[in-house]
């Protein structure tokens, strides 16, 4: 008796449609690519294991079935993703290398670039979508710096540009400021030589060649201080004296030039003030302020110079009704051979460099000047000096004198 074998059982069917989600399934589960699939409306069909590592770590693919990206992100993110592809489900265009900054609660923000595109059926029928996003953070920070490089070689440029301008504006002002008062004293001295000139009052000539020597004696002296500081060293030489008493004879050496645009130069101190400081220095740079002020300040206006304190600090303020400095200038006031716009439309005399130089010698004597000002009604410039008292032991290293590093 033949007993017949059984036939071998024929393998099933399988439906190509699950077929495929598995497969898909399976190959996602291993990448490291950030992709996902979701449905008309933005739900999740699948995601990669890279997707998840990088927004949801410690969930699993199947907890995200049939979630979104509400569920997911934050209002503004999921919003913005979600209308993003509605509109590719609408038209079926695809978005391609979108770069958005991206934030984490589990790791620092990062800059990704995402591609969304139609998931279509077999017949072409769009029934969702798909993305893919990479990690282009490393990509956006180097262009980033580049950019910013870039940038700042610009303005480096610009800045150079601007400087060399100033330099040649400030070369034709110095040799202005040289020569005028160099013509005046020649020609007084021709004068006060001359034999038909015998009779007139030499004081007068000698008063006019006096007072243009000062002028070039100020501006040797600003150049030289400009020369000290763009080195890197200037030196103060620190000795008690009585603040008061040098911006009184700052004011008296200032009034002549202030009686003849019959300006108010007034000087008052609320009290005697002596601490260590560098006299000339000091003398400088009140002439430097008191100058600008009278200079600024129309005939008839006045200009106040006066000394006092401030809690633990000596405060010098030096007040005109001058024209005032426009808004766009008083940043950069103290900033070396810069002039206003209005010197320059009104042809003030100057050289851009007393504010540069009093701001210098304020911090030298560890002290702040500030600005208070607009324009068409005067400046008050003022400044703060340390009450610092001046130990005997240091009596003579004082007075010795010391260098301050610029």
């Amino acid at each position: 008796m033949v007993t017949a074998r059984p036939r071998p059982e024929e393998p099933r069917e399988s439906d190509p449609r699950s077929l495929e989600l598995t497969c898909m399934s399976n190959l996602l589960s291993t990448s490291q690519e950030r992709v996902y699939f979701k449905d008309r409306l933005s739900r999740f069909l699948l995601v990669s294991e890279g997707w998840i590592a990088a927004y949801t770590p410690g969930r699993s693919a199947d907890e995200l079935v049939g979630k979104s990206d509400f569920d997911v992100f934050s209002e503004q993110h999921a919003s913005a993703a979600f209308e993003d592809e509605q509109e590719i489900i609408r038209t079926g265009e695809p978005l391609v290398g979108k770069v958005e900054l991206e934030t984490y609660s589990h790791s620092p923000d990062a800059w990704v670039s995402s591609t969304k595109m139609a998931l279509r059926d077999d017949s072409g029928e769009i029934i969702g979508t798909f993305g893919i996003s990479r990690d282009v953070t490393a990509q956006v920070r180097a262009e980033q710096a580049l950019l910013d490089q870039a940038q700042q070689l610009s303005a480096q440029n610009e800045r150079l540009r601007e400087l060399d301008g100033m330099k040649d504006e400030f070369i034709g002002l110095v040799s202005h400021e040289l020569r005028t008062p160099l013509t005046s004293i020649i020609g007084y001295v021709k004068l006060l030589r001359d034999e038909r000139t015998s009779e007139v009052n030499a004081d007068q000539y000698a008063e006019v060649i006096q007072r243009n020597s000062q002028r070039l004696l100020r501006l040797v002296e600003d150049l030289l201080f400009l020369s000290q500081t763009h080195s890197g060293t200037m030196h103060v030489d620190l000795r008690s004296a009585d603040l008061a008493e040098i911006a009184e004879i700052a004011v008296e050496e200032m009034r002549p030039e202030a009686e003849r645009k019959h300006i108010a130069l007034v000087f008052s101190a609320a009290c005697t003030l002596r601490l260590p400081v560098d006299a000339a220095r000091m003398a400088q740079l009140l002439g430097n302020l008191i100058s600008n002020a009278v200079k600024f300040t129309p005939d008839g206006g006045k200009v106040e110079v006066k000394v006092g304190t401030d809690g633990e600090k000596a405060v010098l303020e030096v007040a005109d009704t001058g024209v005032g400095i426009p808004a766009a200038d008083r940043d950069r006031i103290f900033d070396r051979f810069f002039r206003s716009a209005i010197a320059t439309q009104q042809v003030i005399p100057g050289t851009g460099l007393g504010l540069t130089i009093a701001k210098n010698i304020v911090a030298a004597h560890h002290g702040t000047i500030t600005v208070d000002s607009d324009e068409g009604r005067g400046s008050t410039f003022r400044i703060l000096l340390p009450l610092r008292q001046v130990p005997t032991a240091d009596v003579q290293d004082l007075a010795a004198g010391r260098a301050y590093r610029a």
